[in-house]
């Protein structure tokens, strides 16, 4: 019984005891999936059994536009959906009694992993109906490449998002039956992408929350433009000549158009996270939502409230739309 007790504390706790540590990166991407707490492995002779990791990454994507570790449960201490915490799902926060949205955008290693789980348990190649489309350059060189894992997957169909969602809540459902106690083990959770009403409710009025900043590049951050930027092919060696950047408080094209001209969106923990603690809902990539077309703007989308809310029908081969999940939990009947 001691055993499942720790269990239970260490995974209903986990974000809240990681809130002093930074968030996760390619360099240093932790033990476990941040949306299902799946493990990985660092060893090829496990690789049939857990998602393997490769070892990037010589310059680390919090040097570019990251704010700093934001503690959602200190700033959310007065929030009362916060008393959910026994509910919440990894990797998500609540926007409503019982219904949670995922903290950032999808990432790359996020979807690596449910495409692992769809060719374990269902067998080889069957996985190829649920790749993102994307054109070779960025197929290789950004959804593949280790470097790119905490960024946000792109050029996923509405379909293979919805599907990518079932199956993370079937992952906490696992997670439930299996590691935690009785009582908890009463609900059930749902996966789903949000529907615009309950997207707008979580990003709030953009005019209150976006505003022009400037970002001073330094040696780290060059470094990193070097190594995973120039070198993939995703900007020009131009922007070594910048000092600085003016632009925005989320990631959305600058002021004046092109100031920092790049062909992928950020690592997912970059800029200003809301007051409840969720990054990049306007801004970095379109989010698809339930009603099939994308919102929010992108990287490359000005500040207007006509681009923020312009509806995005397509999404393969699109690089600047993505998605993040809502899940909902009930009790089981």
């Amino acid at each position: 019984m001691k055993y499942y007790v720790l269990l239970t504390l260490f995974w209903l706790f986990n974000s809240h005891l990681l809130s002093a540590q930074k968030h996760p990166t390619s360099e240093k991407p932790g033990c476990c999936g941040v949306n299902t707490n799946n493990l990985y492995t660092y060893n090829k002779e496990d690789e049939d059994n857990y998602l393997l990791i490769y070892a990037s990454n010589r310059a680390s994507e919090q040097d570019l536009f990251y704010e700093g570790k934001f503690d959602v449960w200190e700033a959310n201490k007065d929030n009362p959906l916060i008393k959910q915490i026994y509910l919440i799902p990894t990797g998500a926060l609540p926007i409503e009694t019982g219904q949670f949205l995922d903290q950032t955008e999808v990432t790359n290693i996020d979807y690596q992993e449910f495409l692992f789980y769809i060719k374990k348990d269902s067998g080889l190649y069957k996985d190829k109906a649920y790749q993102p489309e994307l054109e070779n350059k960025f197929r290789i060189n950004y959804f593949q490449n280790p470097e790119f894992y905490f960024y946000p997957v792109v050029g996923v169909r509405h379909k293979n998002a919805e599907a990518y969602c079932e199956w993370r809540a079937q992952q906490l459902n696992l997670l439930l039956v299996e590691k935690l106690q009785y009582e908890v083990r009463k609900y059930i959770y749902h996966g789903r992408l949000p529907n615009l009403e309950e997207w707008k409710k979580a990003a709030g009025h953009p005019a209150a929350s976006i505003s022009e900043k400037t970002y001073k590049l330094d040696k780290k951050a060059y470094e990193f433009l070097d190594y995973d930027i120039v070198s993939n092919r995703f900007a020009k060696p131009y922007i070594f000549e910048k000092r600085s950047y003016i632009g925005y408080n989320k990631n959305l094209k600058g002021p004046s158009g092109d100031e920092f001209a790049l062909e992928v969106p950020a690592y997912v923990y970059s800029f200003e996270p809301d007051s409840r603690g969720f990054y990049n809902l306007y801004g970095n990539v379109k989010e698809i939502v339930q009603e099939g077309y994308a919102i929010g703007g992108s990287f490359q989308t000005p500040f207007s409230a006509d681009a923020l809310f312009e509806k995005e029908e397509v999404h393969a081969y699109r690089t600047d739309v993505g998605f993040r999940c809502l899940t909902e939990v009930t009790r089981k009947k």
